[in-house]
């Protein structure tokens, strides 16, 4: 039943009130009634009115006062004022506060009842509001992942405005400021490490490399994990520190393999300017994959060896053609045929594009950078990169052009 409380100085006018109409065939029980303003507003407090009548003039707390008070903690009831005075200057501050209606005394039974009937729809909306409501937040917190994913794949499939893109972040309670890494990965169709062929269960096999990214990026706030309708599965996080980005790269693609036995395409972007242009990286990282996945399995192993372990200074053609478990004289033909490079070239194009990453930290020196991609001296380092970019590293690192790559 809905709850009444009667807020009046007048015992009479209470009583009359009380016994005017029979509250009951309008599914109203008068819970309580008040003789000042404090008591009323205590009562108010205790019991939850969904009704309240309120006199203007009452003491220690006026009507006006005890409104504004009953506002703040029972936003969703309905106040009716009740008064012996028909002034303006009462009736334009009860419609500044909301009030359901203002009625002079003394009251007409039949007015009365009709207003409760309308009251009475005003609370049943409200309730059938408040409900949906409930409801809705409850859908989106079941289903928050389902809808956050589905916003994400717009996202990255189509230009969505700034606008749209900040009003769906706030929404879903996701916020990217400054540097964002994307990362794209793939597994490889139907082979394993050491080129055995595994067959996996679809749903399990991204199930695991999912759970394996979130382990390893627990750490990281704002980090959203995602399947696209490619099924590629996309990483999307705040970037502070870029080796550290880099390093999260490389450490996924080992922990897969080693829990996994299974070999992934993986790509990345570094987004300096934030989250709005990640639709274009986004496009360009799976025509990347795309690109990598019409080489032959043993070539697509044999370029992630020497992606993975292109820093080590004695990497060569035969510790990748054992890994592959193919002759190296072979494996130098079809990485030839297929990529266009020797195996010397296309270690050297992956050490210089590595290098090129270590140049975005100011801070490291070019016999450090060196080192981190497999060359022992400067010298040797300095000459091949001259030979691959066109300029030295202490040119292409003093005129600045990193910060455009």
């Amino acid at each position: 039943m809905w709850k009444l409380l009667i807020a009046d100085d007048e015992k009479t006018i209470r009583r009359g009130l009380r016994n005017c109409i029979r509250w009951e065939e309008l599914n109203i029980t008068v819970v309580g009634e008040a003789e000042d303003g404090e008591i009323a507003l205590e009562k108010a407090k205790e019991l939850e009115p969904d009704i309240l009548f309120v006199d203007i003039c009452m003491p220690f707390l006026n009507g006006l006062q005890l409104i504004k008070a009953i506002n703040k903690i029972l936003p969703g009831a309905i106040i009716i004022i009740i008064s012996g005075y028909d002034e303006f200057n009462y009736a334009r501050e009860a419609i500044r506060l909301n009030v359901f209606d203002y009625l002079l005394k003394p009251i007409e039974e039949e007015q009365l009842y009709y207003l409760m009937e309308k009251a009475i729809k005003v609370l049943q909306n409200k309730k059938s509001s408040h409900a949906y409501m409930q409801w809705v937040h409850k859908e989106i917190n079941c289903n928050y992942f389902t809808i956050r994913n589905t916003f994400f794949n717009r996202m990255v499939s189509s230009h969505l405005s700034k606008k749209e893109i900040d009003e769906q972040l706030e929404h879903l309670h996701i916020q990217f400021n400054g540097k964002v890494g994307i990362m794209v990965i793939k597994p490889i169709k139907g082979v394993g490490i050491k080129h055995k062929t595994y067959h996996f269960d679809r749903e399990l096999l991204y199930f695991s490399i999912k759970n394996i990214i979130e382990e390893m990026t627990s750490n990281i706030q704002t980090t959203v994990i995602f399947e696209d309708a490619y099924e590629h599965i996309i990483i999307i996080m705040p970037i502070k520190n870029k080796t550290s980005w880099y390093e999260l790269n490389v450490n996924i693609e080992k922990s897969v393999e080693k829990y996994l036995q299974r070999g992934i395409f993986l790509t990345q972007k570094v987004l300096e300017e934030g989250i709005y242009n990640i639709a274009h990286a986004y496009k360009k990282l799976v025509h990347i994959i795309e690109e990598e996945k019409q080489y032959t399995p043993v070539v697509i192993l044999a370029k992630k060896y020497i992606d993975q372990h292109y820093y080590k200074s004695d990497l060569t053609l035969d510790k990748v053609a054992d890994f592959v478990q193919v002759n190296p004289t072979y494996l130098s033909r079809l990485l030839k045929n297929e990529t266009g490079k020797s195996f010397i070239d296309y270690l050297t194009n992956v050490r210089i594009e590595k290098s090129i990453e270590f140049m975005n930290d100011p801070s490291m020196k070019i016999y450090e950078i060196a080192e981190q991609v497999g060359y022992n001296t400067q010298h040797y380092f300095s000459s091949a990169f001259k030979k691959v970019i066109g300029v030295s590293p202490i040119a292409y690192k003093q005129g600045g052009a990193w910060k455009t790559k």
